[in-house]
Formats: structure tokens, C-alpha cells, sequence
């Protein structure tokens, strides 16, 4: 597979990712092109079930995204939100209130386990990687560099499916 790479850009309608991207996002892979993604569809599950107010199940929440084609790595950029403060304009944004940042934490934390944490092969739909981002810069950009590098030539395996144990099941005649 070549070193082509194409970054999608992060979209804030989740489920345009899924109805409108999954072929697209399909089709690049197969043609040996690198796909990077900001967010994916993990971000939209996280906040989404994180909102007290909404009071949205996280099983509903992950529906929409059920099959999409599964990152070979996720680098998840982990912070304490003590040292987010300390780099200033934390608490600006909506979500950056710390009772919100702790529920969304504890439903990506409930992602990686589903996507595989660690460092060695993960469950079926990739690779999950906790980052410390609470170092300086430099440091975590080499992390996250001795994490993609190896996959830039590209990856031989099939495209799996993110929760794909929960698509449906063709029935026989």
C-alpha cells in the first residue's frame, strides 16, 4: 500500500459522518490511502451521552456510528484538568466546565476498554492509546509520532467495523 494520505476534517454532525463518509472513509482505505480523522465518531458518543440535561442512553448514542470503518489506531490525548488550567482558557467553552469533562472522561474511558487500550492488538475495531498530554509539547508530539509512524506504509489487514459484534446478521433462506 502507497504513503497517501488524506485528512478528513473534523465535522460536528456526527451522524453526517456516518450516513454521508462511511463509503468514502471505505473506498480511500481500500485504494491504500492513510485516512486521518480529528474526533471521529467517538467524540460525538462522549458528549452526547455526557449531557445530563439530554439524558441520552450511551447505547443510543453509539447506534448511529454501529459498522463505521474501525481507525488501526486511536491516540486519545488525556489530560487532568488541573494542568488544562494551568495552560489557561480552559473553562471558556461550553463543555469545559469540570463536571462535564469528568462525565465525557468516564465515557471515553468506557470506549477505549470497548476498542482495545494498550499497547498490543486491541479487540476487533482498533487500537486504542491513552496519550498523557499534560507534558510539554515536544514530548507528546514524539509519542504521538512513535505511534503513527509505523503505520504510514499502510496496514494489511481487512477494514474492520467499530461495534461490529452489534450489526445485524444476514438471515438465511
Amino acid at each position: 500500500m502507497g504513503t497517501r494520505v488524506r485528512p478528513i476534517p473534523f465535522i460536528q454532525d456526527f451522524n453526517c459522518l456516518s450516513n454521508n463518509l462511511r463509503s468514502t472513509i471505505t473506498n480511500l482505505l481500500a485504494s491504500g490511502t492513510t485516512v486521518l480523522a480529528d474526533r471521529y465518531a467517538f467524540s460525538g458518543i462522549a458528549f452526547s451521552a455526557s449531557k445530563v440535561t439530554a439524558g441520552l442512553a450511551y447505547e443510543w448514542c453509539r447506534s448511529p456510528e454501529i459498522g463505521l470503518p474501525a481507525p488501526d489506531l486511536t491516540v486519545f490525548l488525556d489530560i487532568d484538568p488541573e494542568k488544562a488550567r494551568e495552560r489557561g482558557g480552559y473553562g471558556e467553552e461550553r463543555y469545559e466546565k469540570e463536571e462535564m469533562q469528568r462525565r465525557v472522561r468516564g465515557v471515553f474511558d468506557r470506549i477505549g476498554k470497548e476498542m482495545g487500550s494498550g499497547a498490543g492488538e486491541a479487540e476487533p475495531g482498533g487500537r486504542w492509546v491513552n496519550v498523557d498530554a499534560g507534558h510539554e509539547k515536544d514530548i507528546v508530539e514524539g509519542v504521538i509520532w512513535g505511534l503513527v509512524e509505523p503505520l504510514m506504509n499502510g496496514v494489511e489487514k481487512p477494514v474492520m467495523r467499530l461495534w461490529e459484534e452489534h450489526l445485524p446478521r444476514p438471515t438465511s433462506s
